[in-house]
Formats: C-alpha cells, sequence, structure tokens
C-alpha cells in the first residue's frame, strides 16, 4: 500500500486536485423544488431515507480527516435539507477541529435556521448559502411546493447578513418561462448588502425533475436583462476551481455570479467530490454511481488510500461532454436530494 504520509495532494486523470468535498448529511427535505424533488416523486426519498442507512457523525469526521490529508480544505454540509439533522453544531464542531480544513459551509433552504444559527456559528461555520428562487410569495410557493412564504426566506437572509458569519450568499435556479422576470427584483432587494446573489442555470441532475433543453435559461440572456437594467462589469475569480462567474455592477453597490454547468461548462477545473448520507462519494454532481466508503471506516489507511485511488482514476467531465451523448439512451442519474447541489 502507497505511503500517503507526504502526498502533496489528490490529482485525478486530467490533472485536477480535490479542494472541495461536499456532504449530504441527509437526504430528506421539507420542500417540494420541481427542479429537484417533485411532490409527485416524494416515496422516492422517503425510500432512501431510513436512518440506519446515515453515516454517523464519527464517520463523517474519519472521511472528512482522510480528505483533508490530501489536500481538501474546503467543506460544504448540504442535504436534503441540511438543517433537518439533528445535532448539527456537534458536527460542525467536530469538523472545523480537523487540521487542514479552513473553509466550512452550508447550503440550506434556511426556513429551520433562526433556531440553530448563533449554535452554528459558535462551532465554527463560516458561510451560508440559502436557495430563494423567487421573491413573489405566489410564484415562491409554486416553486418550492410548500406553505411558507418568500419574506420568510427573506427574513432568514437578514438574520444571517447581521450575524457573524464571513459570508451570506443566494442561489436562484432559472428555469425558462418560471422565474427569469424575478432576476431583476431579486438584485434590487439585496442592493446594498453584503449579499452575493448567483443565478444558476436548470441542470439535468437526477431523473425526477423531467428536466429538457428548452428549460434552461443560458447565463448569457440572464446577462442581457440584467444590462437592461443596470451597467455591470466582469470581476477576476478568486481562486481556480471557482464553479460561478464572478460580476458586478459599475456603482459598486453589489456583486453577483452566474453558475452555468450547462452552456458553459467548467469541468476543466472542478475540485469537488460530493459525500451522501448513506457514504457513497460521487466524482461528478452528474454521476451514476458512487463508491461506498463504509467498507473502511475502521482502518483510517485503508479509507485514505481507498479515496486517493477513486480520485486518481477520475475522469468525469459530463457537462463538456453532454451534447455528444446519445440522448435517447442516457445514462442512469443519481438524484440531487441524494447528494446535495
Amino acid at each position: 500500500m502507497a505511503d500517503l504520509g507526504t502526498n502533496p495532494g489528490l490529482k485525478d486523470r486530467m490533472g485536477r486536485p480535490c479542494h472541495d468535498l461536499r456532504i449530504s448529511v441527509t437526504n430528506r427535505c421539507q420542500f417540494r423544488c420541481r427542479y429537484c424533488l417533485p411532490a409527485e416523486h416524494v416515496d422516492v426519498m422517503r425510500s432512501q431515507s431510513a436512518s440506519e442507512n446515515k453515516l454517523s457523525f464519527d464517520d463523517i469526521t474519519r472521511i472528512v480527516e482522510a480528505y483533508a490529508e490530501l489536500g481538501v480544505n474546503k467543506v460544504r454540509l448540504t442535504g436534503g435539507e441540511p438543517l433537518l439533522r439533528k445535532h448539527l453544531p456537534q458536527l460542525v464542531k467536530s469538523l472545523k477541529s480537523i487540521k487542514g480544513i479552513d473553509d466550512l459551509a452550508m447550503t440550506t433552504n434556511g426556513i429551520l435556521l433562526p433556531q440553530i444559527l448563533d449554535d452554528l456559528i459558535k462551532a465554527g461555520l463560516d458561510r451560508v448559502t440559502i436557495s430563494l428562487d423567487a421573491i413573489d410569495d405566489d410564484l415562491f410557493a409554486h416553486i418550492t411546493g410548500t406553505q411558507h412564504r418568500a419574506k420568510d426566506v427573506l427574513d432568514v437572509i437578514d438574520l444571517c447578513l447581521a450575524s457573524r458569519l464571513k459570508q451570506v450568499k443566494i442561489n436562484t435556479v432559472i428555469q425558462k418561462g418560471i422565474n427569469e422576470h424575478q432576476v431583476v427584483p431579486i438584485l434590487e432587494h439585496f442592493r446594498g448588502t453584503a449579499a452575493v446573489v448567483r443565478f444558476i442555470e436548470f441542470m439535468d441532475v437526477g431523473t425526477l425533475n423531467q428536466w429538457h433543453e428548452t428549460q434552461v435559461m443560458p447565463s448569457h440572456a440572464v446577462l442581457d436583462l440584467i444590462a437592461q437594467h443596470r451597467p455591470f462589469h466582469s470581476k477576476h475569480p478568486l481562486k481556480s476551481g471557482e464553479v460561478a462567474k464572478r460580476y458586478g455592477f459599475d456603482d459598486g453597490q453589489e456583486e453577483f455570479g452566474l453558475i452555468s454547468s450547462v452552456s458553459q461548462p467548467f469541468c476543466g477545473d472542478c475540485d469537488r467530490a460530493r459525500l451522501s448520507s448513506d457514504g457513497l462519494v460521487f466524482q461528478c454532481l452528474f454521476a451514476s454511481q458512487g463508491h461506498d466508503t463504509k467498507p473502511h471506516l475502521d482502518d483510517p489507511v485503508a479509507l485514505k488510500e481507498h479515496i486517493n485511488q477513486w480520485w486518481q482514476h477520475r475522469d468525469d467531465q459530463y457537462s463538456v461532454l453532454r451534447q455528444k451523448k446519445d440522448k435517447h439512451h442516457p445514462l442512469p442519474k443519481i438524484e440531487m436530494f441524494v447528494m446535495g447541489g
């Protein structure tokens, strides 16, 4: 077995490092977003949500320790809805104490955040990303399939902005014919705040959302909408592997970003691995299968070697190859709520 004690970092077949680990702590969610888990398919989620299948916090910590020794320095907690996992501050504290982990973030719909935000920050949470696809209450209800109002999420975002979090981001998935008219109102709402809004193309993750390319609002069309409202300029990326292209308004009032995995794939710089709540590691958001970590959890050396081998053999670049795939015989894909975004 290879000695990984001095390993300078994981590299896959395309020379891509692994710096970012996204952890789905649960595949349960109380929202029924049309682009992720439509209400008519909720039984699929329930069938995969048995508590006995979930990794314990100790298991997750062991896996992150192995990844940290191999070069990962950024961890994001996702779901499902991560705040449905009980005692989450305990996990945050454990992960933040791991040597090499210097950035710990969470993606959430935000509804449960007021009850636990202070505890999460005290435990070491650095940043939060909150999903918000509309600020119109009727449209928000239509997209999310819940009784919550957009204002409920907006109030949570205000709470986060007033907290000691280092950064607050807003993720908005844009679907053509559904919510593109919300782009400017959302930007205007957060004008003058520290919130960074990111518009995301509707992606073909999983199979339940009935994705079709005609539903995609390409990022260049979103930029055209924004340009009609206010002048802006592009900004340099903060680091390599950054998925969002950054922009700033010319008056300096706000930054926003666009994530364009359909129209402008960024596979060449992807440095992310994903861990599901039941212990499978996925090398790509559009993966058709994962690798099971559970058989190696009791042996840190074997676990680290296994992770190293998986990544070294990685050649995933689904978004780049999307147009070349046989659309009549598509590969099966893991659902979004299983591995997180």
